[in-house]
């Protein structure tokens, strides 16, 4: 029997933030208490729908709304967003709970799928992180620009922060 499950909590993105505002802290407490002020789940949520954009297109991945198990039945529950490939048309969808923490939700009954699975969830895993790290640089003041590097085996990303 197939279903669809969550495979893992992957990113406990709070605490990304968190580990930011203590480095800021350690430079300039009256920042990092602004900082704290800020509401981190919508600027979590913005960072999911950027990487997204990011990698749909790239790789033969292509941005969708829904997923399905092995024999169609689609997931019911609410995803932020879902990647696809040719190699995995089911679907990898990304779901943001309420704190913050981002869960990624697929069928993985196939051993191939498992594998893509794991490609896009580090694909996905690192365009979130330069996103996350572009939206704080911009909140800190500096000017960013974020290039995607075709590595041999995926993508990196190069971030340039200029500030004004």
């Amino acid at each position: 029997m197939s279903k669809i499950v969550i495979l893992s909590t992957q990113l406990g993105t709070p605490q990304i933030i968190d580990d930011f505002l203590q480095r800021v802290a350690a430079q300039d407490q009256s920042l990092a208490e602004w900082i704290r002020q800020l509401e981190v789940v919508p600027i979590i949520r913005e960072c999911v729908e950027n990487a997204i954009n990011r990698l749909n297109g790239t790789g033969g991945i292509k941005k969708d709304t829904g997923i399905t198990d092995y024999f169609g039945k689609p997931y019911n529950g609410k995803l932020d967003g879902v990647l696809k490939t040719d190699k995995f048309p089911k679907g990898l969808g990304i779901e943001i709970t309420d704190q913050g923490v981002i869960r990624f939700v697929a069928d993985d009954f196939k051993l191939e799928w498992k594998e893509e699975i794991k490609r896009l969830r580090g694909l996905f895993t690192d365009a979130f992180l330069a996103e996350v790290t572009s939206s704080i640089l911009q909140i800190l003041g500096y000017t960013v620009k974020v290039q995607p590097v075709s590595l041999e085996h995926g993508l990196a990303y190069n971030l340039e922060g200029v500030k004004q």
